[in-house]
C-alpha cells in the first residue's frame, strides 16, 4: 500500500463511497482531502474516512484507531453503517 498515488487513494475512497450509499448511508466525497464523509442526517456529526496508505486500511474515529482493510470496501462499508448505527442510537436502543 505504501506508495499509493493519490489517484488510486480516490478510487479507492470512491468504491467504498458506493458501497455505502447502497447501504442507505448519506456519503459524499471530499477529493481536496481526500477523504469520505458519511452522517446519518444533518443533526448529527460527521464522520471523516480516510485512507492510511502505510497500513493499507480505512481508518476513522482515530482516538480508538478504529480501521478495516482497504481491499474489502464493502465489508468496511458494513462496518461504517454498524457504527452509524450504534453511534446514533438513542438510550434503549443499542443492540
Amino acid at each position: 500500500m505504501d506508495g499509493f498515488t493519490r489517484e488510486q487513494e480516490l478510487e479507492t475512497l470512491v468504491e467504498l463511497c458506493r458501497h455505502l450509499v447502497r447501504l442507505g448511508v448519506n456519503a459524499g466525497l471530499s477529493d481536496a482531502r481526500p477523504a469520505v464523509s458519511l452522517r446519518s442526517d444533518l443533526s448529527h456529526r460527521k464522520i471523516w474516512v480516510e485512507v492510511d496508505t502505510s497500513r493499507g486500511s480505512f481508518v476513522w474515529r482515530r482516538d480508538d484507531h478504529e480501521r478495516h482493510a482497504v481491499d474489502d470496501p464493502a465489508g468496511a462499508a458494513a462496518r461504517l453503517a454498524e457504527y452509524l448505527k450504534q453511534r446514533n442510537a438513542g438510550p434503549g436502543e443499542r443492540s
